[in-house]
Parts: structure tokens; C-alpha cells; sequence
């Protein structure tokens, strides 16, 4: 794969919180010079995997199909169905929503879908840190970055992504990380629309959480970084401009493609 920008962290949707489509999303990495983007279903956004799949057909050398699975929900997908989307390449991993749905990482009705995941080599995304604020009546105790540590520890072989930082945890995903050679994080959803005004408040916030999570163990921090935006909530083209700031040289390589390529398992 050639020196490229994937966004690791980016949605479609057709609901109150997120209403975007494939055609949406390359316009928007036309414009940022983002090459390639993971893209998330879930049933928070009314998008399921399979509508997800479908949506994404014709972009496969371009938009990689990253399932989700709402393991308390009546429309989860089944375990077989999982595996055949697995098995055939069909998504390059599940993304998980503890905060907004009210189960731990760890707990038993997600650990089928979790080795699964372990067993094709794919990642497991949670939602962790801070919730949406638009979406009413969810619990941050189940979204705190700690709780991936337990989880990391019982499925060393799980490759786990802790989405946004975990912020405002910003410290306890770094502490998560150094300890288990699974777990990453990535930089998506810090800041909502954009962030390079002209009082340059939200862009000193940001840079103030980026600094946290690699202050914190500085020899490993930018190794287990991913890029994220969260599109379509955060702008990708300031995202690009803000994170061209802070990487440079095998360090931006790291954190711009080859640690998605690699966490992903992306051709």
C-alpha cells in the first residue's frame, strides 16, 4: 500500500444524529486529501450492516465496510451471519457502543461476537469517553476507557480500538494502551463541525487532549495512534490540517495509514 490518509473513523447514516452517504463522505475526503476511510454502521445511526454493505458496493477499492453489532438488541446480527461477513472480507471489523447502549465491553453477550473478531483478525471499535450531546439518557460509566482494559486482558489476541481518545479519560487510555500491545486509540470526534476559527479555542483544546494522551508514556504514544475523524461530525479537512501540525516523517506514516493498515488488516 502506498504512502496514503485513511480515516479510520468515519459514518453513514440516515437518522436525526447522523444523515450522510457514501457520495457525502468522498466529497469530503476529496476535499481534505483523504484517500481512503473505514465506515460504521450501527443502529444508533438507523444504518445496519447489511444497509451498510449494500451502500458501500461500489466503493470497495476506496470506503472500507466496518460492521457494528448492538449485542442487546433484537436485531443483532447473528453469530453465523457475522462469521460470513468475516470469512469473506466482506467488513474489516464491528464497532461497539457501551455508552449509548448500556453494557460493558466485557460482559457475556458481546464475547461471541469479540472472538469472533479475534479469530479473523479484525478490530473491535468502542465508543468510549464523552456521548454525543445530542443524544439523551446515556451512561458514561460504561464508556469509561478502563473498562477495555479487563476486556484486553481476558482476549489478548482481540485487537481493540478505543475510539476518541476516550476523552475526557484521556490519561487512563493512554495508561490502557502502553499496558496491553492490543489496544490502540484513535483521534476521531474530539471536536464536533469545525475547529480552526479565529479565537482558536476548540484547536487549543484539542491540542491540549492530543498532548495528554502523548505526554503521558511519549516513547509509545504516537506508535499506538490511529487517525480518526468521525466524520461526518467533525470536519476531516481541518482534522488533516490540525494533525500535519504534530506528525512528521515515520511518525505521520504511523499515524496517517500504517497503523489502520496494519490494526485493520487492510489490503
Amino acid at each position: 500500500m502506498e504512502k496514503i490518509i485513511i480515516d479510520a473513523h468515519t459514518h453513514i447514516g440516515k437518522g436525526h444524529l447522523i444523515n450522510a452517504n457514501p457520495k457525502d463522505l468522498l466529497k469530503s475526503m476529496k476535499t481534505a486529501g483523504i484517500d481512503r476511510a473505514c465506515v460504521f454502521a450501527g443502529e444508533l445511526n438507523n444504518c445496519s450492516t447489511e444497509e451498510l454493505l449494500n451502500s458501500l458496493s461500489k466503493y470497495h477499492d476506496v470506503l472500507y465496510p466496518t460492521g457494528s453489532v448492538s449485542p442487546l438488541s433484537e436485531k443483532r446480527p447473528s453469530l453465523d451471519q457475522v462469521e460470513k461477513w468475516l470469512l469473506n472480507n466482506d467488513i474489516y471489523g464491528l464497532k461497539f457502543y457501551p455508552g449509548y447502549e448500556f453494557f460493558y465491553p466485557y460482559d457475556e453477550c458481546a464475547r461471541p461476537y469479540l472472538e469472533l473478531l479475534a479469530k479473523y483478525g479484525r478490530p473491535a471499535i468502542f465508543h468510549s469517553g464523552d456521548t454525543y450531546n445530542k443524544v439523551a439518557k446515556t451512561k458514561l460509566r460504561y464508556a469509561h476507557p478502563l473498562e477495555i482494559d479487563e476486556l484486553a486482558s481476558e482476549l489478548p489476541d482481540l485487537k481493540i480500538i478505543i475510539a476518541h481518545f476516550g476523552n475526557p479519560w484521556v490519561i487512563d487510555t493512554a495508561e490502557v494502551c502502553l499496558k496491553n500491545k492490543n489496544v490502540y486509540a484513535d483521534s476521531s470526534g474530539i471536536v464536533y463541525n469545525t475547529f480552526l476559527d479565529e479565537d482558536k479555542k476548540l484547536f487549543k483544546y484539542f491540542l491540549e487532549t492530543f498532548m495528554r494522551y502523548t505526554l503521558t508514556h511519549t516513547s509509545f504514544g504516537k506508535r499506538k495512534l490511529i487517525f480518526g475523524t468521525d466524520w461526518p461530525i467533525s470536519n476531516q479537512s481541518d482534522y488533516v490540517v490540525f494533525m500535519n501540525t504534530l506528525f512528521e516523517g515515520e511518525a505521520a506514516d504511523d499515524f496517517f495509514w500504517k497503523n489502520a493498515k496494519e490494526v485493520f488488516n487492510l489490503e
